[in-house]
């Protein structure tokens, strides 16, 4: 479709065209159709063990038991993938803002009501009088202020999904596997 033909209201807030009813339903049906094969074809490699295949778990126990694994490395990859499901966004946080990254100015906007809300930049300078180091937050409007807001990083339903599953399967590897 042309772009210069096109009406502002079929635009999204990113710049893309807005897909209507059966854009999405077409999109739907396509995601919808990479899932089942994609299930078909763990289905045939034995994942959910009703065909014999490389994927059934009693083929995979014997391979990994060939490789030397045991119980106790199971659960201590799983533990290892619990803590940091757990623990990323802590560190990527801690990190972020020992950097002085996912910061933003807190002076007052034009408004007077709203902030500046721009990102910073920290800059450190040492002061003669103090003796000490001195930081400042400088943003590209102009303010320099020696605070800035951090927007910490959050755990969505995908990062809660995956550490809930690991909790799982250590609780059903220690408890249910002898």
């Amino acid at each position: 479709m042309n772009e210069k033909h096109m009406n502002p209201a079929m635009i999204t807030g990113n710049g893309q065209p807005r897909s209507g009813f059966v854009g999405s339903r077409l999109h739907n049906f396509g995601l919808t159709m990479v899932v089942m094969g994609a299930s078909f074809v763990l289905y045939y490699l034995g994942l959910f063990g009703t065909v014999d295949g490389p994927l059934t778990p009693a083929n995979m126990g014997a391979a990994l038991s060939g490789l030397g694994v045991t119980q106790r490395h199971v659960i201590m990859v799983l533990l290892s993938v619990l803590v940091f499901a757990l623990c990323w966004n802590w560190v990527f946080n801690l990190t972020s803002a020992l950097v002085g990254a996912r910061m933003t100015c807190k002076a007052d906007g034009k408004g007077g009501d709203a902030t500046c809300g721009a990102p910073v930049k920290r800059t450190r300078r040492h002061s003669k009088r103090s003796g000490q180091t001195v930081v400042a937050y400088v943003c590209p409007h102009g303010h320099r202020r020696s605070e800035a807001h951090f927007h910490p990083v959050k755990k969505g339903a995908f990062s809660n999904t995956v550490w809930i599953a690991c909790v799982a399967f250590v609780l059903i590897t220690v408890f249910y596997i002898r």
